[in-house]
C-alpha cells in the first residue's frame, strides 16, 4: 500500500478525532492547515494556523504524529500561541515553559518533551511561573541559522540545550507566536462550547480543568493602567505665532500644549514583596508610562517612609537588591501621609502585596489612583475596599 502523504495524513487523523475526540476535532477545525517547506520543525499554531512541514511529517508514525497535534491542539485551548508573551522573550523559553506546563497534565508516550524535573522544579504550575524561573543560561547558542520558517534555513536540530527529542528547531516551533485578543475570545467561546456538552474525549479531568480556568476572564493590567494613563493626561496651553489657529489659520495666535502630568508611584519593600517582583513592575511602569508623562517620581515604603527624597524610575528600576530600603511591615498610610505634603500629583500608583491595614484618606485631593498587586490571590482578598479608594489590577510573576 502506497504511503500516504503529509495533507492525507492530517485528514486520516482529522477524521478519527471527529469520531472519538470532538474537543480535539473542535479546535482543529478554527485553524487553517497550511504546509511549509522553510519551516524548521514538524508541525507548529500559531496565528490561525497549523503549519506542516512534510519532509519531518513523512519520519513520523502515526502515534507520533498524533501526539504532536494533540499536544499543539492543548496549546491552542490554553491559548500560549496567542496571550501572556513577554516583551524579547526568546521563543526557546516559551516553548519549553509551555511543555513545562503541559508535562503535570498530559502523559507524553512518543516524545521526550521539556520536563520541570530538567531544572529542579515542581510540575502542576503555570505558564508565567515556568517563564520567570527558567534562566537564560539555559539557551545555548545552537551556533545555526534559525530563522521565522519564511525564509531558508540549515535544518538544524538544535533544540538549544533543553533536554527534548521533539523534532525540529524549537525556536521555529514559536514562531508564529503573538498576542492575538481576538483570536483568545474565540477559542474561550469554542471551550464553553465543549464544556457545555461535556464533549472533552480522553481529556483528563485536570487538564479539563485547566482549559476551563484559563477561558474565564482574567483582569488585564495592561487595560487597567492604559485606562489609567489616560485618565491622568494634562497638558498646559500656551498661545503662539509659530503654529496657524485652526479657525483663523494665522491671523490669529495658534496654541501649543505642553505635557505636564506629574505620577508618584509608591513600592511597598516590606519583606514579603520579593526583588523578582519589583524588577517585573518597574519594567512595566516604564513600558507603560514612557510617553506623555513629565514627571514620574518613586518613593519606597515599608512600616515608614524610607525614601524622604523620591527618585526616578529609571534608578529604581536599576537598584540591585542590597539597596532597596525597608524590608519590614507594611503600613500605607505613609505613603497617602507623603501625598498629603506633596499633594501635586495627577495619578499615583501603589505597589503592594496587599496586607497591611486600609488607610486613611482625610484630605482633598485631585490625585487619582491604581492599587496593583503582587498576585491573583492578593487581588481576591483586597480588591474590595482598594476600589473604593481607586482601580485595581494585578501582575502575576510568581
Amino acid at each position: 500500500m502506497e504511503k500516504l502523504i503529509a495533507k492525507d495524513r492530517f485528514k486520516q487523523l482529522a477524521d478519527m478525532w471527529y469520531l472519538r475526540e470532538p474537543a480535539f476535532f473542535a479546535v482543529y477545525c478554527i485553524n487553517a492547515l497550511t504546509e511549509n517547506p522553510y519551516m524548521n520543525c514538524a508541525i507548529r499554531c500559531g496565528q490561525g494556523r497549523i503549519e506542516y512541514n512534510a519532509d519531518y511529517i513523512k519520519l513520523l508514525t502515526d502515534n507520533q504524529l498524533e501526539e504532536l497535534m494533540k499536544t499543539e491542539m492543548i496549546r491552542v485551548f490554553l491559548k500560549h500561541p496567542y496571550s501572556r508573551r513577554p516583551i524579547n522573550c526568546p521563543n526557546e523559553k516559551m516553548i519549553a515553559a509551555s511543555d513545562m506546563t503541559l508535562y503535570g497534565h498530559y502523559k507524553f508516550e512518543e516524545y521526550r518533551f521539556v520536563n520541570p524535573a530538567d531544572f529542579g522544579l515542581e510540575s502542576g504550575k503555570f505558564y508565567e511561573w515556568y517563564l520567570m524561573k527558567i534562566n537564560d543560561e539555559n539557551l545555548k547558542d545552537s551556533g545555526g541559522d534559525s530563522n521565522d520558517g519564511d525564509g531558508n534555513n540549515d535544518k538544524s536540530d538544535s533544540n538549544s540545550g533543553f533536554n527534548t527529542d521533539v523534532p525540529g528547531n524549537m525556536s521555529d516551533r514559536a514562531a508564529l507566536w503573538e498576542e492575538d485578543d481576538e483570536r483568545c475570545d474565540k477559542i474561550n467561546g469554542l471551550i464553553e462550547q465543549i464544556n457545555s456538552s461535556k464533549s472533552w474525549g480522553s481529556i483528563s479531568g485536570n487538564l479539563t480543568e485547566k482549559i476551563i480556568a484559563s477561558s474565564k476572564a482574567k483582569i488585564d493590567y495592561r487595560k487597567t493602567l492604559s485606562g489609567f494613563r489616560a485618565s491622568i493626561l494634562s497638558s498646559k496651553r500656551h498661545l503662539t505665532r509659530m503654529r496657524p489657529n485652526r479657525r483663523f489659520e494665522f491671523q490669529q495666535m495658534g496654541s501649543k500644549y505642553d505635557l505636564e502630568t506629574r505620577l508618584l508611584i509608591a513600592v511597598d519593600t516590606s519583606l514579603s514583596v520579593t526583588h523578582t517582583e519589583l524588577a517585573n513592575f518597574f519594567g512595566v511602569m516604564r513600558r507603560m508610562f514612557r510617553y506623555g508623562v513629565s514627571k514620574i517620581d518613586v518613593i519606597q515604603f515599608d512600616c515608614q517612609l524610607q525614601t524622604p527624597q523620591p527618585i526616578n524610575i529609571k534608578d529604581a528600576k536599576q537598584m540591585k537588591c542590597s539597596e532597596v530600603k525597608g524590608r519590614g511591615g507594611t503600613d500605607f498610610q505613609v505613603a497617602f501621609d507623603y501625598l498629603q505634603n506633596h499633594n501635586v500629583y495627577d495619578g499615583m500608583i501603589i505597589f503592594t502585596d496587599g496586607y497591611a491595614p486600609q488607610p486613611k484618606i482625610d484630605f482633598f485631593t485631585r490625585t487619582k489612583f491604581v492599587w496593583v498587586l503582587t498576585d491573583e490571590k492578593s487581588y481576591d482578598e483586597n480588591k474590595e475596599w482598594m476600589r473604593k479608594i481607586g482601580r485595581v489590577c494585578y501582575i502575576n510573576v510568581k
